[in-house]
């Protein structure tokens, strides 16, 4: 956990696809990547695609495509695929994420999640 969160700044805002939306600040990424670690039974499978970089002086983004996968707790074996945009700074000679955005494609017409989607 230390290493994946030495990749993010101390205010780090992310919103994710689950309540309540919006995390603020290291401590609460932290909570959320706990809670997301403790819902599988063994290990998590994330294969990335599509995965675009702009860089201009001290600012990057990057956006691309998870497809999230393995046995949740429960017994259920999902792979989804999710959007993902991050957006980093260079700060003390270290890039760092300052923003990070996740979500699930919906169906326009009953705004359900849409789990099935493939690129």
């Amino acid at each position: 956990m230390d290493a994946l969160m030495s990749l993010y700044a101390d205010d780090i805002v992310y919103y994710d696809v689950i309540a309540p939306l919006q995390f603020i600040g290291a401590d609460e990424v932290r909570r959320n990547f706990v809670r997301w670690f403790d819902e599988y039974d063994g290990g998590i499978g994330l294969e990335t695609q599509d995965q675009r970089v702009a860089v201009s002086g001290d600012v990057a983004f990057a956006h691309m495509l998870h497809l999230d996968s393995g046995t949740r707790r429960n017994g259920l074996e999902l792979a989804v695929w999710v959007h993902s945009t991050v957006c980093l700074r260079h700060i003390n000679n270290h890039w760092l994420i300052t923003h990070e955005h996740i979500s699930i494609p919906h169906d326009p017409n009953d705004w359900t999640a849409v789990v099935d989607a493939t690129p």
